[in-house]
């Protein structure tokens, strides 16, 4: 684990800087071409390698769950790179958006990388390498608009895109020297010793994970123009978009010494999401949305570190490609729903109303926890797979 770990996280790491950092502006992409930044045309594009990525992520787990995790992350990368690389040569809307359907369609690096971790290490080290793999995640979303936005000063989006293209292509490279499933320091996928998972709790992951990735990507795709409302420096709205991951960046590493049960940090991740994202819907000062975003940031991270937990223990090694496939393909699904409503709010209402619909889903989490209590013990965990964690 020593070894794997931090070379999948550099992986990840340049793939999700590549992909993360660029949604914050998209509405001064498509102004390129000659629409206007808070056109439907946003939410569409923002949604659409979700789309494809949710459509072709369950067809990419089982080619992995046949062909190898580790030649699956290779594919991905790839992909991504290429699709970047088309991107900033798009001379017109409907090149880029072929683009973006490449990046969908050929895409699903974190989903890659994580399977490529369920077959080398137990459930709960892979619990706690899935809140690192988020790690990177936010990280890159940190870096990458804070990093761009210092950027576009000089460079168009499309030049942007271009520069990016880079990063996975480096990724690539340093994922060819990861030993494949059977090599040294991994181990082949195997039904011994994988018990069964009762499918209503594989379920019951999958709606809370649709639930709590909506309510973060809705916030997402307008948050530029929400933002310019108060905000004038494109620099200082890239960092308040960056805020709620910063606070999981200073979070995770003291996270082992929390040892909530599942149950209870995600039910915590949800109600201060909600809170938050109430906030955010009314407030009318800087410091007010500072202190907003950092608390939606703390509920991000409680969130996840409930949600890892549960993930790791339902996950088995001999169709653990298959089983990150399903939760990318919700989580993209949720992703894409959210950008359409989004879309939709804040051509209407205004960009500030995604905040509710956000709220919305933070709620319907609540009660899907709520209903499910009698199923787990007091600590929150799940009574028929204690036998199974090891």
């Amino acid at each position: 684990m020593s070894k794997l770990l931090p070379a999948v996280l550099a992986c990840h790491f340049l793939a999700a800087f590549t992909v993360l950092g660029m949604p914050l502006f998209m509405p001064r992409l498509v102004a390129e071409f000659g629409l206007a930044q808070t056109s439907p045309w946003v939410g569409v594009l923002y949604s659409l390698p979700a789309v494809l990525t949710a459509l072709s992520a369950p067809l990419w787990g089982r080619f992995a769950d046949r062909f190898g995790r580790k030649a699956s992350l290779l594919r991905a990368l790839a992909g991504l790179s290429l699709a970047f690389l088309l991107a900033g040569l798009a001379p017109s809307l409907s090149w880029f958006i072929l683009a973006l359907m490449l990046q969908g369609l050929f895409g699903g690096t974190l989903a890659a990388a994580n399977g490529y971790l369920a077959v080398s290490l137990s459930r709960e080290q892979l619990a706690r390498a899935l809140g690192w793999t988020q790690f990177t995640a936010r990280l890159a979303l940190v870096c990458a608009p804070i990093g761009l936005g210092l950027l576009a000063a000089a460079f168009s989006v499309r030049q942007l895109y271009l520069w990016l293209a880079l990063l996975p292509l480096a990724a690539l490279v340093l994922a060819m020297g990861l030993p494949g499933e059977g090599e040294t320091g991994t181990k082949k996928p195997s039904v011994a010793g994988d018990t069964a998972v009762p499918e209503h709790w594989l379920w019951t992951a999958m709606a809370l994970q649709f639930l709590f990735f909506f309510a973060m990507v809705a916030t997402f795709p307008y948050f530029l123009p929400y933002a310019e409302q108060l905000v004038a420096e494109p620099a200082l709205i890239g960092l308040l978009y960056s805020l709620p991951h910063l606070v999981y960046l200073l979070a995770q590493p003291f996270a082992h010494r929390w040892q909530l049960p599942w149950r209870t940090a995600l039910l915590w991740g949800l109600a201060l999401q909600l809170l938050a994202c109430l906030w955010q819907f009314q407030l009318h000062s800087l410091p007010a949305l500072l202190a907003a975003r950092l608390l939606f940031g703390l509920g991000i991270w409680l969130g996840f570190l409930g949600l890892n937990q549960l993930i790791g223990r339902l996950t088995r090694s001999h169709n653990a490609g298959s089983w990150f496939g399903k939760l990318d393909a919700v989580g993209k699904g949720a992703g894409v729903l959210a950008g359409l409503v989004a879309a939709w709010l804040s051509a209407g209402p205004g960009a500030h109303t995604p905040f509710v619909a956000a709220a919305l889903a933070c709620a319907g989490g609540l009660l899907l926890l709520n209903f499910f209590t009698m199923e787990t013990h007091t600590d929150g965990s799940p009574a028929h797979l204690d036998h199974t964690v090891k």
